[in-house]
């Protein structure tokens, strides 16, 4: 492996599934969400997602690594039939990025590698948090993005 530690490849490779699984989970919610602004802010979010995703997987390949594809479907858990549901899956999906990215940025010194992570990190807690409002939910920000409960 050249140019990362296997700590860091490891991290990189986690946070590109958390990358894969978003945008798998942004167009499942996308099919139950009514309102114009959120319909919006799911098209954002695919767009960050698709970055994000893309850049993980250059970082991967200039290493000597194979990324991991995405899989054909994921498992959220449970039944997804109104707009509500959809966001909470929302909510989960950018925690489970935050936590992709926050593992990168933990494990390494590559200072290209740490503002993408720390880009994947602060956009997924904001997201989480704007869904979280979206819900009415109070706090809406979380102590600690990207921590392993």
């Amino acid at each position: 492996m050249s140019g990362i530690s296997e700590q860091a490849a490891k991290a990189l490779g986690d946070a590109l599934g958390a990358e894969h699984a978003a945008l798998w989970v942004y167009g499942l919610a996308n099919a139950f969400v009514g309102e114009a602004r959120v319909r919006s802010a799911i098209e954002e979010a695919v767009d960050a997602h698709t970055r994000l995703r893309d850049t993980a997987e250059r970082a991967m390949r200039r290493a000597g690594l194979t990324p991991t594809p995405a899989q054909p479907a994921y498992d959220v858990g449970g039944d997804v039939a109104n707009q509500s549901k959809a966001v909470e899956l929302l909510i989960t999906t950018e925690t489970d990025c935050q936590v992709g990215w926050r593992s990168v940025l933990d494990s390494t010194e590559d200072a290209g590698m740490r503002r993408t992570a720390l880009e994947g990190l602060t956009t997924s807690a904001t997201r989480a948090t704007r869904w979280r409002l979206t819900l009415g939910r109070q706090p809406a920000a979380e102590d600690f993005p990207g921590q392993r409960a």
